[in-house]
C-alpha cells in the first residue's frame, strides 16, 4: 500500500464529505415526515383525550392516530437509506419530549377530565416538530 499524495488525501476527504452530505440530504425529508405524522397522530389523540369524555372513545380514537406510526415508521426506515449522526440526535431530542408530553397528558386526564393539560401538550408537540424537523433540514 502506498502513501497517497497530498492532492489524493485531500480528494479522498472530498469525497467523504461528499458521501456525508448525500447521506444527509437522503436521511432529511423522511425524518421529517417521520415527525410530522408522528406529531399529528399524537397530537390529534391528545386534543380527542382533552374533548371526550369516555374512555373508550378516547382509545379509539388514540388508535386510530397510533395507527399512522406503523406507515410512517416504515416509510422512514425504507426510504432513510442512512442514519445520520442528526436524525439519531433530532429522534433522540423529539422522542423524549414527545413522549413525557403524551404521558404528562394521559396522566393528568385521567385524574382530572377535562383539563387543560391534553391541550398544552398537543400544542408543544405541533411547536417542537416543525423545529426540529427545520434543523433536520438544514445542510
Amino acid at each position: 500500500m502506498t502513501t497517497p499524495t497530498p492532492q489524493r488525501a485531500e480528494d479522498l476527504l472530498s469525497q467523504v464529505e461528499s458521501s456525508q452530505t448525500r447521506a444527509r440530504i437522503s436521511d432529511a425529508w423522511p425524518l421529517v415526515t417521520l415527525l410530522f405524522v408522528f406529531s399529528a397522530a399524537i397530537s390529534v389523540g391528545l386534543v380527542a383525550v382533552g374533548i371526550i369524555e369516555d374512555n373508550t372513545t378516547q382509545l379509539i380514537v388514540l388508535g386510530a392516530g397510533m395507527a399512522w406510526l406503523v406507515p410512517a415508521l416504515t416509510v422512514y426506515l425504507v426510504k432513510a437509506l442512512s442514519w445520520s449522526r442528526r436524525s439519531t440526535a433530532l429522534l433522540l431530542i423529539w422522542l423524549p419530549l414527545t413522549f413525557l408530553a403524551y404521558l404528562l397528558a394521559i396522566m393528568v386526564d385521567s385524574f382530572d377530565p377535562g383539563s387543560w393539560v391534553p391541550f398544552a401538550a398537543a400544542g408543544f408537540i405541533w411547536i417542537i416538530s416543525p423545529i426540529l424537523a427545520l434543523i433536520g433540514l438544514r445542510r
